[in-house]
């Protein structure tokens, strides 16, 4: 029987995996072998392990690597490269992560917090992993019976291990999210709203002790308002890798307004970009931005739309001119 293809999960953590054993030292030539050959299976591949060698050169300061160690220059990316795969763009993503976010791999013991602006990945005691966006806090409590990681605030990717005897349950203010093995997200809204997006698996979500879950399969979500029935929507592919973009340092405008766009740029940087006409706030720009350049943006969108970009001491300002 053929078997299907590896989840995003899977690779992440082959990736991962591959990554550390080069971390360790040189390879040999049959390692080396084995490595071009994972990578050239599957299109993902090569993209997952670039990224993976991005964060262990940031964490690690590219031990056993060398000083000059440099991700796309690493030889499966060069193999990968030879059989077209760099046209994923999993490579300049990975790139991109060293510069731009900071990635930091701890151990999970009870509360994290991530500061504005950063991004980090901890493993979890049961081998599952918490991924959190910037100005995130939780807190974990497992035991015998239930995993439980409470959002106190932010936005977070969770990839939980299979643990049919102890669900995995995220609470983000009254909203639990219930999972055995899957991925996905779940985000406090400045709003007061909890969205929650899957990337794999399937997850049930329902409001208070009582509330009647709604389940939920992959590419698929949910914004959970204050009160009344959770209706849950079908996401494209795209979209779902649009809407986890700040994994790589990134802010995806799709369907955003300026104003909207400015109220994301301020979730990760002090800068802020300010606009006072109303009319302004409402006109839309599309494309992936770097989540720490609003200045960046600002003057992108002030090109595109026919505004003027004005620098300021904190941020920048968007209007006619």
């Amino acid at each position: 029987m053929t078997k299907s293809r590896d989840s995003s999960a899977e690779i992440d953590a082959a990736a991962a995996a591959w990554a550390a054993r080069v971390d360790r030292g040189p390879l040999s030539d049959e390692e080396q072998a084995a490595l071009e050959a994972w990578a050239a299976r599957d299109p993902r591949r090569a993209g997952a392990y670039a990224k993976a060698l991005a964060v262990s050169a940031h964490l690690d300061r590219a031990q056993g690597l060398g000083a000059d160690f440099a991700p796309a220059a690493h030889p499966v990316a060069k193999a990968a490269d030879r059989r077209r795969l760099l046209a994923t763009g999993g490579l300049l993503a990975a790139a991109s992560v060293v510069g731009a976010v900071g990635y930091g791999a701890i151990s999970l013991r009870g509360r994290v917090t991530t500061a504005k602006g950063d991004i980090r990945r901890a493993p979890l005691a049961d081998g599952s992993a918490v991924t959190l966006n910037t100005d995130t806090t939780i807190r974990a409590t497992f035991d015998g019976k239930m995993r439980r990681v409470d959002l106190l605030r932010g936005e977070a990717l969770f990839d939980v291990a299979k643990d049919p005897a102890r669900p995995f349950v995220v609470v983000a203010q009254d909203v639990r999210v219930r999972a055995v093995g899957t991925s996905f997200s779940v985000r406090r809204r400045a709003d007061g709203q909890v969205a929650v997006l899957v990337r794999e698996g399937v997850v049930e979500v329902w409001r208070g002790a009582e509330g009647k879950p709604v389940r939920l399969t992959a590419q698929h979500a949910v914004l959970a308002p204050s009160a009344g029935a959770l209706a849950p929507s079908r996401v494209d592919p795209a979209a779902v890798d649009r809407a986890l973009a700040w994994r790589e340092g990134l802010i995806d405008l799709d369907g955003l307004t300026l104003g909207q766009a400015a109220d994301e740029f301020a979730r990760y940087s002090d800068r802020r970009i300010v606009i006072d006409d109303p009319a302004i706030a409402r006109l839309k720009m599309t494309g992936a931005f770097s989540a720490s350049d609003p200045d960046g943006f600002a003057k992108a969108a002030a090109l595109s739309l026919g505004l003027k970009a004005t620098t300021r001491a904190d941020g920048v300002r968007l209007d006619r001119g």
